[in-house]
């Protein structure tokens, strides 16, 4: 049995040594055992190779036994940890309680269930729903019942083997430093995890309570509250692709008074994600909209919407004539900013005490559209909702009005301190009836403002990095990149660096420094002579994939489509290049 040491590496050697040995992980030994039996050597060694860690959304990964993969015991330490460690802050937590929520992936009943059972035996007020809902209204919730915190579980738009723990504070934002380091730190110091043995009887008893509908109903009415027009005349084709949509931007929309038509197929909520190609339900992966799509051109409807299984994210379709055109986040939310904008001014609603926030890797669209009415930007935010969130908590005296980040996610309004998909769609579905109304399109309405504000053209692409070995790799990358910059990208000249981990600008030219003004994190840009021409590097925090986002601005053009076309290719052969240039590094 000890000849696993052989084969794995000493991380890896050292968890596993522990899942076979200490009490906290007894009920997974057998599967260990059998696995080592069987010399699976490679998945023991992704799945105990490191420690599931705290990233941009909580722990998330892959269903199984091991240190670096979601089970009952990483569920329930961590919410044993939460517990403890919100104790440490608010003598009153247990008091207040925790809100518990989960998404429709196929392990989310039993560890939702099971993360309400160890919040009762740590002697917290319980609070769960009684069915899948989406992660926004669980951030509703925690404000509405006054809790000290909230758990979601679920892997968002990851494949369907994965779930995951988000965890949430009181404010209903999700943790960040130190608090989401803090309680991984003591998640791995439990040495024994406390649960109720049975769920139904902790019920009964009253140790656990039922939501009921009434935080549902006020969650609608909150999201209803945000809508800024009366614009209502246009036909959305809708899929949750079969996640907690139908608990959100569904009944949002249909009750705003949208004529909604649905993907019958896809309304099914199944963890399995059986109509999605390659079972990932993405509204970012366009193969993932291709049912929803096919549905808005047979039934003629103007726009399609989608939802990720937990309903934080969205996509926007639109029907141009007779073909589907896909827009990025990051043109659903420019569209969105000026649309919302817009109506603000037509209202004399726009005051210098505004602000709209993002994330660093977000288009600099936003920027130029918000400026330009006179509207604050805070744009220098890490990449997670939850630094936008955490904006609202820090400026007290400013009105938060949208948050968005290129990853699909965005919430208009703070009744929630999340990306919430319902909030997303209803401000999109009234921005495609404005411009309906005057013979339009969104595509139309968004060539308009290339012409206006010049073209911002962004591009998303990826590095795939799986297991131990992939993760090794991300991190050889962002060092040897840090080592040496590249000075030149497909003929571009790099100008300046930006270390976000260091905290350090630096002008290649003269190796001049300055210090940014932003969150330590492990990210790397490059930039091209302006600002809003950059590259920048980055391992996901959810993902086992390194992302390269790529934006480039030039000006306005009377042939926007055409000009656009051209720098998307030049865009794309530019990250080709880099990418090159990354794998060639950690071959040598």
């Amino acid at each position: 049995m000890n000849n696993y040491r052989t084969y794995l590496s000493a991380n890896a050697s050292y968890n596993l040594e522990r899942w076979l040995t200490e009490p906290k992980y007894a009920e997974y030994k057998v599967s260990i055992e059998k696995m080592i039996a069987h010399e699976q050597w490679k998945d023991l060694e992704e799945a105990f190779f490191k420690v599931i860690e705290f990233g941009t959304a909580g722990r998330r990964g892959t269903v199984g036994p091991g240190s670096n993969r979601i089970n009952r015991v990483t569920i329930g330490e961590s919410t044993q940890a939460l517990c403890e460690y919100m104790n440490r802050f608010d003598s009153s937590a247990a008091e207040k309680g925790i809100a518990i929520a989960c998404d429709t992936r196929l392990s989310s009943p039993e560890l939702s269930r099971y993360a309400a059972c160890v919040c009762a035996a740590n002697g917290f007020r319980t609070y769960i729903f009684d069915s899948f809902c989406s992660t926004p209204e669980l951030s509703f919730a925690v404000r509405e019942l006054g809790c000290a915190g909230g758990i979601v579980i679920t892997a968002s738009h990851n494949p369907s083997p994965d779930n995951g723990f988000k965890a949430y504070w009181s404010d209903g934002a999700q943790l960040v430093p130190p608090h989401d380091k803090g309680v991984l730190g003591m998640a791995d110091a439990i040495a024994e995890i406390h649960a109720e043995p049975d769920f139904e009887e902790a019920v009964a008893s009253g140790k656990v309570t039922i939501i009921d509908n009434a935080i549902d109903e006020a969650y609608y009415q909150a999201v209803l509250a945000e809508a800024v027009s009366e614009y209502r005349e246009v036909t959305i084709a809708y899929t949750p692709l079969h996640g907690a949509g139908l608990t959100n931007a569904l009944p949002v929309l249909e009750r705003a008074g949208f004529t909604v038509i649905t993907e019958r197929d896809q309304m099914v909520p199944d963890g399995h994600f059986p109509t999605v190609e390659g079972g990932k339900s993405n509204p970012e992966v366009k193969a993932a909209n291709d049912r929803v799509v096919a549905l808005m051109l047979a039934q003629n409807a103007d726009i399609a919407i989608s939802n990720d299984p937990d309903a934080d994210r969205f996509g926007v379709i639109v029907r141009q004539d007779d073909e589907a055109i896909s827009l990025s986040g990051n043109q659903s939310a420019a569209l969105g900013v000026d649309f919302m904008l817009r109506q603000l001014k037509a209202r004399g609603k726009i005051n210098d005490k505004q602000f709209i926030a993002k994330t660093i890797v977000t288009t600099d669209f936003l920027t130029e559209i918000a400026r330009s009415f006179g509207v604050k930007v805070v744009d220098n935010l890490h990449v997670g909702f939850k630094w936008i969130a955490e904006q609202i908590e820090l400026r007290p005296d400013e009105t938060y009005l949208l948050g968005a980040e290129e990853s699909f996610g965005m919430c208009k309004g703070d009744y929630v301190r999340d990306k919430d998909g319902a909030s997303a769609a209803l401000l999109l579905a009234e921005a495609a009836a404005e411009q309906k109304s005057q013979g339009k399109t969104l595509y139309d309405r968004l060539l308009e403002l290339y012409k206006e504000y010049g073209l911002f053209v962004e591009r998303l692409d990826t590095m795939r990095c799986e297991g131990a070995e992939g993760f090794a790799e991300m991190q050889a990358i962002m060092a040897s990149i840090r080592k040496q910059a590249p000075r030149e990208i497909n003929g571009k000249t790099v100008t300046a660096v930006l270390d976000y981990q260091s905290g350090t600008r630096t002008e290649l030219a003269t190796g001049d420094t300055s210090e940014i003004d932003a969150i330590r994190g492990n990210v790397y840009v490059l930039e091209f002579g302006d600002t809003r021409r950059r590259m920048t590097i980055r391992p996901s925090g959810t993902e086992p994939i390194l992302k390269f986002y790529n934006q480039w601005h030039e000006a306005s053009t009377t042939d926007p489509e055409a000009e656009y076309a051209r720098v998307e290719r030049h865009l794309e052969a530019m990250s080709r290049h880099l990418e090159g240039l990354m794998l060639e590094r950690i071959k040598r």
